[in-house]
């Protein structure tokens, strides 16, 4: 069962304040309601003059906003997908159907959570003409990544003081995803080799390996219509398949650790939202070459995603890390054999972790059993829990970054793109 939204009423009420206000008026209920706390006692104070002069002027303002009709033509497209920190345009275009409209707002409401994000400016003023598009630019800015859930920009009359709003023009409301931050890495030496698939994967591409054909069998549900043999099925008035030799392929396995403690610190959560960005960059890395990646979240539950040769896009990858929450318990110690069964079949795992310990240990190991080669990456300021370097013998190569590395090559790599822009 859905759960239902705390204090519906007052979120509502705060709706409403920043709808139906501009700027001004929403200062001019401040002044409001600070004349009528100093104009309590009337025979001490003539506060109360401004309060009332002040309420006429609010009063008539609503009068005059809600009785104008926003007679226009309002045209935004929201983008659906952003990075965090990078900064987007969204243009707005009004024309109005009733010959010349002036105060008119366009307001785009802050997302239904958090303060993630926000529009610079939030509100402005036009006026409109029915023989001329009023377009209008505005700044998205994603500071954090993660899904929001946008309100439609809403376009309604003001009052000639813009205090008060009228019937508001709302476009649709729409679900942004922004992703995490992340930077090319030009090349990315891993343990490769091939390891035979059991049944290969249905969705591959043929890119890669040949594989041979080796006879036919009759059709079964789920087989692709590009492996129908259509003249055995001529012959014999039934579907039949043609059957190839398993493949074998380069399959890397992306792990990305995501517990952090009870009470996470600020540190332990910018290593968190670093290593969500170096796996981002490693998967992009990856997007452009053969292999098969599948990226596998180790937290409560376990979440995968497979790409490369042609079995998703990067932004499916992406999509995922956007929503990627830490889990508060270790989950390293209670990973069951079901997520060991799917590492039998990968040729190479780069796990990328907050810190280095026992637990962590003890998992590559099991994986380092299956054959698999491995490749680990700490994400962590300062030292690690326990020293790794005695492990690199056993398992193979083990680096550190701290989350200032991190930061420092989404710098450069944003340096570098402005640079060939420019």
């Amino acid at each position: 069962m859905a759960k239902r939204p705390l204090f519906p009423g007052l979120r509502r009420v705060a709706r409403n304040y920043a709808d139906r206000l501009t700027a001004r008026g929403r200062f001019l209920l401040a002044a409001l309601s600070a004349f009528a706390v100093l104009g309590v006692d009337t025979g001490r104070s003539h506060v109360f003059v401004l309060f009332a002069g002040a309420f006429g002027l609010a009063v008539v303002s609503a009068i005059v906003a809600v009785s104008r009709r926003p007679r226009a033509r309002l045209e935004c497209a929201l983008p659906q997908r952003a990075t965090a920190l990078r900064d987007l345009e969204v243009h707005a275009r009004v024309t109005s159907q009733a010959g010349l409209l002036r105060d008119l707002r366009l307001f785009f409401p802050a997302p239904s959570f958090g303060d993630g994000l926000r529009f610079e400016p939030a509100e402005q003023f036009l006026a409109a003409r029915d023989d001329a598009a009023t377009d209008l630019t505005v700044l998205m800015r994603p500071q954090r990544r993660g899904r929001y859930e946008l309100r439609g920009p809403m376009l309604s009359p003001t009052d000639p003081l813009r205090l008060a709003t009228g019937p508001t023009l709302t476009l649709p409301d729409q679900a942004l995803v922004v992703y995490p931050r992340f930077y090319r890495l030009d090349s990315f030496e891993v343990p490769v080799g091939r390891r035979h698939q059991p049944g290969g994967i249905p969705l591959t591409s043929s890119t890669g390996d040949a594989i041979e054909f080796v006879g036919t069998r009759e059709y079964r549900e789920g087989d692709p219509l590009r492996n129908i043999h259509w003249r055995s099925w001529a012959r014999r008035g039934q579907p039949v398949v043609k059957e190839h030799e398993e493949e074998y392929f380069c399959r890397i396995a992306l792990i990305l650790d995501t517990f952090l403690p009870g009470k996470p610190r600020p540190s332990d959560l910018s290593a968190f939202e670093a290593s969500i960005s170096v796996l981002a960059s490693i998967t992009d890395h990856f997007s452009r070459s053969e292999y098969v990646v599948d990226i596998l979240a180790a937290g409560p539950d376990l979440y995968q995603v497979s790409a490369g040769r042609s079995l998703a896009y990067l932004e499916n990858i992406l999509d995922v890390l956007a929503c990627l929450e830490p889990c508060l318990e270790p989950p390293f110690a209670t990973i069951g054999p079901l997520l060991f069964e799917r590492l039998a079949q990968i040729t190479t795992v780069v796990a990328i972790l907050q810190d280095w310990d026992a637990p962590r240990r003890d998992f590559l190991r099991r994986v380092k059993a299956l054959g698999t080669a491995v490749q680990a990456i700490v994400i962590k300021s300062g030292t690690t829990r326990e020293p790794f370097g005695t492990a690199l013998d056993e398992l193979g190569p083990i680096s550190q970054m701290t989350p200032a590395d991190v930061e420092a090559a989404l710098a450069a790599d944003l340096a570098g793109r402005e640079a060939t822009r420019g």
